[in-house]
């Protein structure tokens, strides 16, 4: 099967697919393959192309269009590379304007492993290399250099290049910007030519920002996969394209601000997916995203550097390495600050790997190509020039780079401002303006207005005052004092209270094991501050602190916490907790890790608990596979799901237990379903649905259809069960919706959310697969702990009904077709070196694929989720999904 039938294939399946001939407009060919551009009043040639430029990947163009470009042979070379030892600045120039370069020399050459080009305000270009950063000088201005500096030099034992420095630019004031990837979690010392130091171990990638000699540099922004390209806009706001984490999207076209903190830590994992890791501004204390990006994204440019089309004044373009393409945003500023709406800008076949942007003072677009997937140098490249028709009219004015509308990282005076405007920014909705008054707040706020904060009534101003105590503390070198921390973690709003939890973790600290132990007692302790709390508590335990402040591993994400079985043990006994903590901590309790007598202590502990605690236990140990343990959880659930004197909600956990361990014969649920209140012979009924199969299943459900019911549901429940979607046997499916509106009219009735979390989980449906809730299940889809705050009922329906239709960026599939003909789908498609892949299959394992098994490999048109969910249920059952995750605020 190849990839044209892959595709034919998922559009049999009934899912939206992007068909790109038919909307697009032919600009370019490639050895008989295609460019592709989305609008008719722009046009492509090739620039250049190899033996004259190969594996090239920064560019940078001066002040005479004479377009600079690295070449790179040292990105990871075979052995037997048979091109130069090391890297060049080559130059090519277009004298006639014909879009072709008619010359083309070595500017200079000697690099190891260069990534990325600027020129300075005063004309001297720069390259970052994966260790180094050089300033060149051409003192003739003939385009070969006469002197070369190393102005930054980083440290690391990190050997992936992709993993170190990689992007540059400057500002309007010649300052320099640097940005570094994480370096696989390994320390790393960047020095300045002056001998200043910015040192990390276990951080997210930084922007650096130095003097044009390398002087002074310092960290400007953290909390960033791999950052591989970063401009100003004409805003003068600083834009930057990251990478995201193996298992947490999108990637990310940013706003960078100086001391701005982008979520990601590199002692946490890889997957992206730890308590104390942010990625979209969640995690308090840092800022979101402007708009997710397609996988790979690697050079950005602000349009309103070209002469295109008017309606790209407003524009940011993104190169999208793995995925063929440029992505356009368009911008907006409102109340919540910058956002963008994405489209695609220009596609192409799968060798087209674009990775720099640069435009000429005529307003043309530059773009490199690395022309095939493999990461080692490979002797092929191009070089692409995208202008405007003659014939368009309404066109930009090119700007230059460094002219501006406003100053760079321009901000408001706060030392103009009186209460209200303090108060006012520090609650503002734009999460930018927030983070630049809490800057301002701990470098300039005396301790009265701090106290005055710390005690108002807006918990948005008291988390202001944290992170400003905060930020002033780190500045200084020390960290939070106990009292502090336990005042923020004591805290009535929950974001406070994080806050706290990760400011106390962080500091590594196991003296302030009790101050952390405070959010166990709070009211309400949602399973967010619990998993925080873990977090925490871990980060407390005092080999795992000692081995992380001493740097004892070389990457820092292999030292490993223990294990905090004994903890969470502990917890679940200690009645003085509230049952609901107490159930938080079972449902973390992996049944394997624990011993048979340890199973059976909870299995004494569930028959004299709170209902919540008890249904915890059952859900923990059903997963258990000790025989003697299934056995006893088997008579305990039997004797509950039977005892009248047991709530609704408990008899009917029991029974859904049951129905998990499969240990229960059809005729126990048959006697369930007779006699019994309405809440208990449905879960019987929905049992026997789960688990019915054989001769004696089938006599059990024929006599109780026999029987009269009195109620609906349940009898529908059970015709289902026996008949399935067979409309002559079944007469439920002969009125089941058949349009997306009628189901919408059959699905607006109220339905009962705790069966709706019964059918959720159940494998037939099988939502927990996929999604998690409170915490726990898997990552393939999105957390649905809070879906109902974002969702609509109608659209929370219209989702399930068609899945493909809208999704986020971070929850785009990927199929591999190999060259055995099987065909994978999952998440997250990671390039690896050598050309091989790993995807995050659809059963949520890491799966990787080497280069010579790959066939061919594209975006899914569809979603994970599968199309025709609502066929595995009966209307009520999903009426009751619903139920169930409209309930969950």
């Amino acid at each position: 099967m190849d990839m044209t039938e892959l595709l034919r294939v998922e559009r049999m399946r009934g899912l939206v697919l992007v068909i790109f001939a038919s909307a697009c407009f032919v600009l370019g060919s490639v050895l008989g393959e295609e460019l592709r551009l989305q609008d008719p009043r722009l046009s492509v040639v090739l620039f250049a192309q190899d033996p004259d430029i190969v594996t090239p990947i920064g560019m940078a163009i001066d002040a005479q269009d004479r377009v600079y470009v690295v070449e790179s042979h040292t990105h990871h070379p075979p052995a037997d590379y048979s091109g130069p030892a090391s890297d060049r600045i080559k130059v090519f120039v277009d004298e006639d304007n014909d879009g072709r370069a008619d010359r083309q020399w070595v500017f200079a050459d000697g690099l190891q492993q260069a990534m990325n080009l600027a020129f300075s305000p005063t004309g001297d270009l720069y390259v970052v290399c994966a260790r180094e950063v050089y300033r060149f000088r051409d003192f003739n201005a003939d385009g070969i250099a006469e002197e070369r500096e190393r102005i930054l030099q980083l440290s690391t034992t990190e050997g992936y290049a992709h993993n170190c420095l990689l992007g540059i630019t400057f500002d309007r004031n010649g300052m320099l910007y640097v940005a570094r990837g994480n370096t696989g979690s390994r320390y790393y010392a960047l020095q300045g030519s002056d001998g200043s130091v910015v040192e990390g171990y276990g951080d997210g990638g930084s922007v650096f920002r130095a003097e044009p000699d390398g002087a002074q540099v310092q960290e400007f922004a953290t909390g960033f996969w791999n950052p591989f390209d970063l401009k100003y806009s004409i805003d003068g706001e600083l834009l930057l394209v990251d990478n995201d984490p193996d298992a947490r999207g999108p990637n990310r076209l940013l706003k960078v601000v100086e001391g701005g903190d982008y979520g990601y830590k590199s002692l946490y994992g890889g997957s992206g997916n730890h308590p104390f890791q942010g990625w979209d501004g969640k995690l308090p204390g840092t800022l979101p995203y402007i708009a997710g990006t397609g996988e790979a994204p690697s050079g950005v440019i602000h349009l309103s550097r070209t002469s295109f089309p008017a309606e790209y004044a407003n524009c940011v373009l993104a190169t999208i390495w793995n995925e063929n393409s440029l992505e356009c945003f368009q911008l907006h500023r409102g109340p919540h600050g910058l956002t963008a709406d994405k489209s695609l800008f220009i596609s192409g076949p799968k060798d087209f790997r674009p990775v720099a942007l640069e435009a000429d003072s005529r307003g043309n677009l530059y773009v490199t190509d690395w022309v095939l997937v493999h990461y080692p140098n490979h002797g092929r490249g191009r070089i692409w020039r995208i202008s405007c028709n003659d014939d368009v009219e309404d066109r930009l004015k090119p700007v230059a780079y460094f002219e501006r509308r406003q100053d760079d990282g321009h901000t408001p005076d706060a030392t103009a401002w009186a209460e209200e405007d303090w108060l006012e920014e520090l609650k503002n909705a734009d999460p930018m303006r927030r983070h630049q008054a809490i800057l301002e707040l701990s470098q300039t706020a005396d301790e009265s207005r701090l106290e005055l904060y710390r005690r108002s009534d807006d918990p948005a101003v008291r988390l202001a005052w944290l992170l400003a105590c905060q930020r002033r503390a780190r500045s200084h070198g020390l960290w939070l004092p106990a009292a502090v921390l336990r005042e923020a973690i004591g805290d009535p709003d929950d974001q406070l209270c994080l806050a706290g939890l990760l400011a106390a973790g962080e500091s590594f600290r196991p003296e302030l094991r009790p101050e952390i132990d405070l959010a166990l007692r709070r009211p309400q302790v949602t399973p967010r501050i619990f998993a925080a709390w873990l977090a925490a508590a871990e980060n407390l335990q005092t080999a795992y602190s000692d081995t992380v402040k001493k740097r004892a591993k070389d990457k820092s994400n292999q030292i490993k916490p223990a294990s905090e079985v004994e903890n969470l043990y502990a917890i679940v006994n200690n009645q003085q907790l509230n049952p609901a903590v107490r159930a938080m901590a079972v449902e973390r309790l992996e049944p394997s890790v624990l011993l048979a007598e340890e199973c059976f202590e909870l299995l004494e502990l569930a028959e004299r608990s709170d209902p919540s605690l008890t249904v915890a236990i059952f859900r923990s140990l059903a997963r258990t596979e000790v025989a003697e343990v299934r056995e006893r959880l088997t008579g305990l659930c039997q004797r509950m799901a039977f005892d009248a004197s047991q709530t609704e909600f408990l008899r009917c956990s029991a029974i859904d237990c049951l129905a998990h361990l499969k240990t229960a014969p059809p005729t126990f649920f048959g006697e369930l379903l007779t006699d019994t209140p309405r809440p208990i012979a449905l879960a019987a009924a929905d049992a026997m649905r789960q688990n019915f199969e054989g001769a004696e299943a089938e006599r059990i459900l024929d006599l109780a259809l026999s029987t009269t019911r009195s109620h609906t549901t349940i009898d529908e429940t059970l015709h289902y069960a026996r008949h399935g979607l067979n409309a002559e046997r079944n007469p439920y499916v002969r009125s089941r919706p058949l349009t997306a509106e009628a189901w919408q009219l059959a699905l607006a009735e109220r339905g009962d959310p705790l069966r709706g979390r019964r059918v959720f989980e159940s494998p037939r449906v099988g939502c927990d697969k996929c999604h998690s809730l409170d915490g726990l299940g898997t990552l393939l889809g999105p957390d649905l702990s809070h879906v109902s705050q974002s969702k609509s009922r109608e659209q929370i329906i219209d989702s399930i009904l068609n899945p493909s239709a809208e999704f986020p960026p971070q929850y785009q599939a990927w199929m591999v077709l190999t060259e055995d003909g099987q065909v994978h789908r999952g998440l997250q498609l990671d390039h690896k070196q050598g050309g091989a892949i790993e995807l995050t299959s659809e059963d949520g394992h890491l799966v990787r694929f080497e280069a010579e098994d790959i066939s061919d490999y594209r975006v899914s048109p569809n979603s994970l989720m599968p199309q025709g969910l609502e066929q595995t249920m009966s209307v009520g059952e999903f009426r009751d999904l619903v139920a169930f995750l409209v309930s969950r605020q």
